[in-house]
């Protein structure tokens, strides 16, 4: 496996760990670094597995074609991977750190960071005033903490406090994908610009402000831009699929200033409550808090 036979020898046809065994001989496309990532390695791009024994230094990319696994505190400024991220410590994004993988996410805490990920993330200790994206589900550990931010997980949350007496907003929001999401905001923003445009350009039209000939052209382009991101608009809304069973389970106690959605139905925690499921009655649309029983966590 990822080697070739040149006459008596077996060459490594890719970066990687040697392994062999009693009758197999293979490379696998892993890149370990037996200490931080910083200034001595500089920034990490490989297409297989990277395993760093040491801390990712603030400042630092690190990209994989495959999974990551961090050993100590990942100073996430850039981190990019197509499997699974592990951080046996926790991810700190300093407010300006991306992490974006395409399987899942497991570690201790998330601090001040955009999170986005394709598979289902487990935190232990706790989420602070961080974006963090799922298709799947956010599941927090015992005793763990959520204050701050945003989450928007598609199948639902399992956390146990949520907020605090603080009453520092944190929104969560569930039972829509994401991704359709973003790109539904990011045509309702163009459109509204588009039309500010439009309506400036029919002014100066009226006026008879400028070249008119050459505001018409520019009014007919506009025009014609708004139609399609209408027509986009159209087919993302058919194609949004709403995952109504999705609910957010709080086995804690859940604070004032907690902002909650599910399948765009939104709830505002106005007392503090304990052991508590939010889900999305059908028949009212509306948001439902219940009791969640102690022996089911």
């Amino acid at each position: 496996m990822n080697t070739e036979v040149a006459g008596d020898r077996v060459i490594a046809s890719c970066d990687g760990r040697f392994e062999r065994s009693v009758d197999l001989i293979l490379v696998r496309e892993v890149f370990e670094i037996f200490g931080n990532v910083d200034y001595k390695t500089g920034n990490i791009s490989f297409p297989g597995d990277v395993i760093i024994h040491g801390h990712v230094s603030d400042g630092f990319k690190v990209e994989s074609g495959a999974s990551i696994v961090c050993h100590e505190t990942l100073d996430a400024s850039e981190v990019v991977c197509r499997g699974d991220l592990i951080v046996n410590r926790g991810i700190i994004g300093r407010n300006k750190g991306s992490v974006k993988v395409g399987g899942s996410i497991k570690a201790k805490y998330i601090e001040n960071c955009y999170v986005e990920a394709g598979d289902k993330i487990f935190v232990e200790a706790g989420i602070l005033h961080s974006m963090i994206l799922t298709h799947k589900t956010l599941e927090m550990g015992r005793k763990s903490i959520i204050v701050g931010g945003k989450i928007t997980a598609q199948n639902g949350v399992i956390a146990f406090n949520v907020g605090n007496r603080m009453g520092i907003k944190t929104e969560i929001s569930c039972g829509v994908d994401y991704s359709v999401q973003q790109k539904i905001g990011w045509i309702n923003e163009k459109t509204v610009a588009l039309a500010t445009k439009l309506d400036q350009i029919e002014r100066g039209i009226r006026k008879k402000a400028g070249d008119i000939k050459k505001l018409y052209t520019m009014k007919e382009k506009i025009a014609a831009t708004i139609h399609k991101l209408n027509e986009v608009l159209k087919t993302l809304m058919k194609q949004q699929s709403k995952s109504e069973a999705a609910t957010v389970i709080v086995k804690g106690t859940v604070y004032p200033g907690v902002y909650i959605e599910i399948c765009s139905s939104s709830y505002v925690v106005s007392r503090e409550i304990a052991s508590v499921r939010f889900r999305l009655d059908r028949e009212s649309e509306k948001i439902v808090a219940e009791p969640y029983a102690k022996d089911l966590f």
